[in-house]
C-alpha cells in the first residue's frame, strides 16, 4: 500500500504541489498512528489510539476529490478546476480547506464551505506553517467564522458544556517545535478577515476569484 503522502500527493492537480511543511506534517502523523481506514483512509488530528469521544476537533486530511471543485464553483472547465485542490475537512457539513492556485501563481489556503452549514469562503492562511498553526489550534469544526474569537475550549464549551475538551495535543506540540512557533489562542489572530459565499462583496481574494469563474 501507498503511504498516505503518496495517496494525497498523487491526487492533486498537476498545476499544485504540496508544500514541503505540509509533506513533512503528514509524513509524521503517518509515522505516529494518526492515519485511518474507514470508508476512506485519512489523517485526522489525533492519534488513532485516542479514543473518539476525546478526539474535540474534526479536522482530517484526505486525498482529493477530482470533481469537488467544480461541483462547488459551479464550473468544470479544467483550467479553473486545476487550480483548487481541497485536501482538509473541516466539518461535517462538506466543507473543505483547499490549496489555490492565485492569479499571480502565488498558492494559498483557502475555505469552501459546503453551502449548508458553513459558507465561509476565504484566504485561511497564505502560507503551509500558518495554516499547520490553525488547524492546531483545534476547534470542534474549523469552518464556523462566528467562532474565530473565542478559544476552541469556550466554543466547545458553548456546544457541549458537559462534555470535557480534548486540545489536539500531539500535533499541536509537534507544530511548535518543528516550526519553532506558538499556537494562537483564537483563529482570528491567523485569519483576520474573513468572507462568505452569500456576502454582497468582499474584497477577499479566494472569494473574487471564486465568484469571478463560477458558471
Amino acid at each position: 500500500m501507498s503511504s498516505f503522502l503518496d495517496e494525497v500527493e498523487g491526487s492533486f492537480p498537476a498545476a499544485l504541489r504540496l508544500p514541503e511543511e505540509l509533506r513533512m506534517a503528514l509524513r509524521w502523523m503517518e509515522q505516529n498512528g494518526f492515519v485511518q481506514q474507514e470508508a476512506i483512509r485519512y489523517c485526522g488530528l489525533y492519534p488513532a489510539s485516542v479514543p473518539r469521544a476525546l478526539r474535540s476537533a474534526y479536522a482530517h486530511f484526505t486525498k482529493v476529490d477530482s470533481n469537488h471543485a467544480g461541483y462547488w464553483l459551479g464550473n468544470h472547465d479544467t483550467s479553473v478546476t486545476r487550480r483548487l485542490a481541497p485536501f482538509i475537512a473541516t466539518g461535517a457539513d462538506g466543507s473543505y480547506a483547499a490549496l489555490w492556485l492565485d492569479d499571480s501563481g502565488r498558492q494559498r489556503f483557502v475555505h469552501m464551505g459546503s453551502g449548508s452549514g458553513s459558507t465561509l469562503a476565504c484566504v485561511l492562511a497564505n502560507n503551509a506553517v500558518d495554516l499547520l498553526r490553525f488547524l492546531a489550534i483545534g476547534y470542534e469544526e474549523t469552518c464556523l467564522p462566528d467562532l474565530f474569537d473565542l478559544t476552541p475550549e469556550d466554543a466547545y464549551a458553548e456546544e457541549y458544556s458537559n462534555d470535557p475538551y480534548r486540545p489536539p495535543f500531539e500535533f499541536r506540540h509537534w507544530v511548535e517545535t518543528s516550526f519553532g512557533v506558538q499556537i494562537p489562542k483564537t483563529a482570528s489572530v491567523i485569519v483576520g478577515q474573513t468572507a462568505c459565499m452569500d456576502d454582497d462583496y468582499s474584497d477577499d481574494p479566494f472569494w473574487q476569484w471564486a465568484r469571478k469563474v463560477a458558471a
